[in-house]
C-alpha cells in the first residue's frame, strides 16, 4: 500500500523524504493511511522542507545578523529561527491530527476503575 503514495514532486530535501516515509510507514501500521491523512502527511513533509531551509539559512548566516540602517549598525535576531520554532509546533500539531505524537500513544487500558461504593 505504501508504494502508491510518494511525497509530491516539489519535496526535494532528504530529510522530508524520509520523514515521509517514516509517517507512510507508522500510519499503515495503524491501518491509519488514506486520502485524507495523505494529505495531512503531504503538510507535514512540506513544513519540513521548509524548516531544513531555515536550518541552512541560520547555518550559512547565524543566530544573529548584522543589521544596517543607515548610519546605525545593530545585531538582531535572524528570522529563520522564529519561524523554525512555528513550523515545528505546527508540526507538533499536524502529528497530535494523525495521533503519531507520544501522548497519542497513550491507549486506557482500563475503562473506569470500580469506585469503592459500587463495590457494595
Amino acid at each position: 500500500m505504501a508504494a502508491e503514495y510518494k511525497p509530491k514532486r516539489i519535496i526535494k530535501h532528504k530529510e522530508a523524504k524520509k520523514l515521509f516515509h517514516i509517517i507512510v510507514q507508522e500510519l499503515e501500521k495503524e491501518n491509519a493511511l488514506n486520502d485524507r491523512t495523505m494529505m495531512i502527511v503531504d503538510n507535514i513533509v512540506l513544513l519540513e522542507q521548509l524548516k531544513q531551509d531555515h536550518m541552512a539559512d541560520i547555518k550559512e548566516r547565524g543566530v544573529v545578523e548584522l543589521f544596517k540602517n543607515g548610519s546605525q549598525e545593530m545585531f538582531r535576531e535572524n528570522k529563520s529561527v522564529d519561524k523554525i520554532l512555528k513550523i515545528v509546533e505546527q508540526q507538533r500539531k499536524l502529528q497530535a491530527e494523525l495521533k503519531l505524537t507520544p501522548a497519542s500513544e497513550k491507549k486506557i487500558t482500563e475503562v473506569v476503575t470500580v469506585d469503592e461504593f459500587e463495590e457494595f
